[in-house]
């Protein structure tokens, strides 16, 4: 059976010896929310999310092309960033995947 990875990396929370408040990205939270609602509906034993702090891995996020938190990738490669995405079109891309 095949896998989907899914990594974002977000603003907001625990960033290096700081905490960023949710108030400065909103999006950053809905982000995570709407990945975990699409996993949990294709069945999260199929989706492994991991969601890491930007500033604290921004030397990897650079590398990836992630420089606008919050950030999707889908197996490596971007799927959003800036946005929260579209629920529908993630949703596809991950069924995509998994085929």
């Amino acid at each position: 059976m095949r896998r989907v990875k899914i990594l974002i990396y977000k603003i907001t929370g625990k960033q290096l010896f700081f905490k960023v408040p949710s108030r400065i990205c909103e999006e950053c939270d809905l982000t995570v929310n709407v990945a975990k609602r699409v996993a949990d509906e294709i069945g999260s034993d199929k989706i492994d999310i991991e969601i890491k702090p930007w500033l604290g891995n921004l030397v990897s996020a650079i590398a990836k092309k992630a420089l606008h938190p919050p950030v999707l990738l889908i197996n490596g490669h971007i799927f959003s960033q800036g946005i929260v995405p579209d629920e529908k079109k993630l949703r596809h891309k991950i069924m995509q995947e998994l085929q």
